[in-house]
């Protein structure tokens, strides 16, 4: 095992789905990230899965990657060692606008566009019985 304490690096703020349909990672517009794995968060394999993805993305082993705080958490602080914030700018792309960030804003997403659908469900009824 490398010592990550000697090389200079990078803490990241990283918001973590698990149970994801495929493994991704995006950077946010607020400078976090956004990371999907696909493992669930029990017994600490959405963690470990995170930090794997995190090392072949940014191109370090995966000894120089580790979770600071949050680990039983969506939230998290990564400390990415060997890395500088240039580089991660570089190798983790910015999500496409428009991504939520917090399940509250999804939901609210969907209720509108469950309103939407009514109001056209309601249109198109109207327009049958005529």
């Amino acid at each position: 095992m490398q010592d990550s304490g000697s090389f200079p690096g990078v803490v990241l703020r990283v918001w973590v789905t698990p149970r994801a349909s495929r493994e991704r990672i995006g950077r946010l517009a607020d400078g976090g990230f956004r990371a999907f794995v696909t493992s669930p968060r029990e017994k600490g394999t959405a963690n470990t899965q995170l930090i794997a993805m995190l090392a072949k993305r940014l191109r370090v082993p995966q000894d120089w990657v580790e979770i600071v705080s949050g680990t039983s958490h969506q939230r998290k602080l990564v400390r990415v060692a060997g890395c500088s914030k240039a580089e991660v700018d570089q190798r983790i792309p910015p999500l496409p606008s428009g991504h939520y960030l917090d399940s509250a804003a999804r939901r609210r997403r969907a209720r509108r566009m469950m309103a939407k659908r009514k109001v056209r469900a309601a249109g198109r009824a109207r327009n049958a019985v005529r």
